[in-house]
């Protein structure tokens, strides 16, 4: 089983770049299900409709969600029509799917997205309690690949901990930011996060000029998202059929030229 998991989209050029190299991605890995957050994807916040249908016909399996899952609130309306989208399990709305099963080469594949606490606390329930929720399920399952949404790289790293012998993966989303820690550990994969599919110059995919006023100058701004070119970060995960457990794991950066 091939996976690619596609980093925070951001904005127009977040989209634009999955749609020009998604599918030579998928080529080149020989990807069977591909899995992208989509939290961002509406002008740096949220998602809608149109969006998760733009996403779905570049070639992504299943979009993932986070703390920003329902900034635009015609989402919402959608929800129950939405088959490939996940909502954080544990945000405090219990609006939409936590978590999803997809057939995939005769395997099931668990999508979990999950929330982290610090910074996140006034929308999130422990991520502990509903993610266990998950297992008592007792559906059979062949592979768990939990997007675990977080602002601290400790906290993705106890959650990775904790249920490295339950999951298949633990892919860290949110801070933008590629990091370089990707590793297996006991046939479970693993990165702090996972960085963004969006504007490459920029400030986490925002206009730098807006963000130095507002954090400098104490100004009131918008959420503009930066028009440079984009970059796209993801995460390459084989998993061996016989045993289900992660043999290789590989970061994708490709920067604007």
């Amino acid at each position: 089983m091939k996976i690619l998991f596609l980093g925070d989209i951001v904005g127009k050029k977040g989209r634009e770049v999955i749609r020009d190299l998604l599918s030579n991605l998928k080529e080149k890995y020989h990807a069977d299900f591909v899995i992208a957050n989509g939290e961002n994807a509406a002008h740096g916040k949220g998602i809608t409709k149109k969006i998760y249908d733009q996403l779905i016909s570049y070639g992504v399996d299943c979009i993932t969600l986070g703390n920003h899952a329902f900034s635009k609130k015609e989402i919402i309306n959608y929800l129950p029509e939405l088959d490939k989208l996940i909502c954080p399990i544990n945000h405090t709305s219990k609006l939409g799917k936590g978590y999803r099963y997809f057939k995939v080469k005769n395997k099931t594949v668990c999508v979990i997205n999950c929330l982290g606490t610090f910074m996140q606390e006034d929308y999130t329930l422990n991520p502990y309690v509903e993610m266990d929720k998950v297992f008592k399920a007792k559906r059979k399952c062949d592979y768990y690949i939990v997007d675990f949404h977080a602002e601290a790289t400790a906290e993705k790293r106890v959650f990775f901990e904790y249920y490295r012998h339950k999951v298949s993966a633990v892919i860290g989303t949110h801070t933008h930011v590629q990091t370089a820690d990707e590793q297996i550990i006991d046939g479970s994969g693993f990165i702090s996060d996972v960085g963004m599919c969006g504007p490459f110059d920029s400030i986490i995919g925002r206009d730098k000029e807006e963000c130095i006023k507002k954090m400098v100058k104490g100004e009131h701004t918008k959420y503009t998202v930066s028009e440079n070119p984009p970059v796209l970060c993801g995460l390459y995960l084989n998993f061996d059929d016989k045993t289900n457990k992660c043999i290789e794991i590989e970061r994708i950066q490709i920067k604007p030229e």
